[in-house]
């Protein structure tokens, strides 16, 4: 079980590269400028917000997964709202308290937790 909790957190630190990514790319086609600048500072600034995520993941995701599991009531949506509250808890808290960039941590760290809910199911039908 904790080798399996494990690789679903590990899965879910890629939310950043991936939301960095696909930001990035979207700003670069749709802004005027140079486009290889813009994806960067986009998707660096996305990579130095991973610390939302993996405190999300530490405070909010894993424990409230785990209590779920202890009473045989795993909700998806359950674990999803933990990802979407503690990336908007610890945004507020850490990074921005208004502006686009608290509502895209709070989104990646939802992701995150949906990520880590398909680490966790891809490891049981394994």
């Amino acid at each position: 079980m904790k080798h399996q909790l494990a690789k679903s957190v590990a899965l879910s630190l890629l939310s950043p590269v991936i939301i960095g990514s696909l930001l990035g790319i979207y700003i670069s086609l749709t802004s005027q400028g140079d486009f290889l600048s813009l994806f960067l500072l986009t998707f660096i600034t996305a990579i130095l917000n991973a610390h939302i995520v993996g405190l999300t993941m530490a405070a909010f995701v894993v424990p409230g997964y785990l209590l779920m599991f202890k009473y045989s009531k795993v909700n998806y949506s359950g674990v999803l709202t933990l990802g979407l509250l503690g990336g908007a808890i610890f945004s507020y808290l850490l990074s921005a308290s208004t502006g686009e960039i608290f509502l895209i941590n709070s989104v990646m760290s939802a992701f995150a937790a949906g990520l880590f809910l398909f680490g966790l199911r891809k490891s049981v039908k394994k």
